[in-house]
């Protein structure tokens, strides 16, 4: 299960109960293992948990009130880094290389060309928590560039994946065009904005703070598991396109396709397995989560027919698609 960060998950809570959310709405969260026992990262299901009672209950543009009391001091390590890389854009270059460090959910793309650089993060919403989630995040990002500089920065573009009710707290923030309903999540800076040195840059400090990153991103990745989290983000990004083959998956982690299902074997996994796994898990979310009508789910889950996918989740679960929403 994809995890994030406790930091922001607490903060997250503190926000919400302070602008009225009832403590009553956390009783399903004090039980949890890691809440029990203060675990550094916690399963990222709890944070959207959060942000969808926020969503529901309290004044819109809650993702932009959390990602602006988010600081380099939430982010340990990664946070220190910000804070002494040498350039304001540097951000951006951490956070691509290091992202694992918050969450393993998605992945973050930094790409450059002739006047901006844009980070484009590679998470696609289906369900209102992960869309808040993609949208707390560029306002932190745009938040720590402030921070790290002192400066006004304001990125050029934004877009998000998902669509909007209440666009306005977010073309407040940003001062600059927002889209909603774009083919990709992409936080657009001017270059010149943001190639400016940080406050307290320190190359040799950024040195040290790397050398740590490496070794966290080292324990991390080996503790949950880097060629199921790779096949795992592959697989999902795929699937409105086609269920990838086996072959494919392969290739795209340089391996053959014998050794990808030895792999595979190792871990009591088939390909078929956890593609169907994968397949349930997102189609249950967008069922609980979204209104998009089943030929959509359908669509989104690597199905070509409603008809098929019906079949498919009625194996899973033992009920309809219909069934599990009415009773979810």
């Amino acid at each position: 299960m994809p995890f994030v960060s406790s930091s922001i998950y607490y903060k997250a809570r503190r926000l919400a109960l302070s602008e009225g959310l009832s403590p009553d709405k956390f009783a399903p969260h004090r039980g949890h293992p890691q809440i029990v026992d203060g675990a550094k990262y916690i399963p990222i299901e709890l944070l959207f948990d959060v942000y969808e009672w926020a969503d529901e209950q309290l004044e819109a543009g809650f993702a932009v009130r959390q990602g602006r009391q988010l600081e380099s001091d939430d982010y340990g390590t990664l946070g220190l880094s910000w804070k002494t890389c040498w350039r304001a854009r540097d951000v951006l270059d951490r956070l691509e290389r290091y992202m694992v460090l918050v969450t393993d959910h998605g992945t973050t793309k930094i790409v450059e060309d002739t006047h901006t650089i844009q980070a484009h993060l590679r998470r696609p919403p289906h369900r209102r928590g992960l869309e808040m989630a993609n949208e707390t995040s560029y306002v932190m990002l745009t938040n720590i560039m402030q921070e790290v500089t002192e400066a006004d920065i304001k990125p050029s573009l934004v877009c998000f994946q998902h669509f909007s009710k209440a666009p306005a707290p977010f073309q407040e923030y940003f001062q600059c065009p927002v889209e909603f309903g774009s083919s990709e999540n992409r936080l657009v800076f001017r270059t010149t904005d943001i190639n400016i040195p940080t406050l307290k840059a320190d190359q040799s400090i950024q040195q040290f703070l790397v050398e740590r990153m490496e070794e966290e991103k080292e324990g991390i990745q080996t503790a949950a598991d880097k060629l199921l989290g790779e096949v795992h983000q592959l697989i999902e990004e795929n699937l409105p396109s086609g269920i990838p083959s086996i072959q494919q998956v392969a290739e795209y982690l340089g391996m053959s396709g014998r050794t990808f299902k030895r792999r595979l074997a190792e871990k009591s996994l088939t390909f078929r397995g956890l593609v169907q796994s994968i397949q349930q898990e997102i189609s249950k979310n967008l069922l609980r989560h979204s209104d998009q009508s089943m030929g959509e789910i359908a669509f989104q889950t690597g199905f070509s027919e409603q008809s098929a996918f019906n079949r498919a989740f009625k194996r899973w679960t033992g009920q309809s698609p219909v069934e599990y929403r009415k009773n979810h």
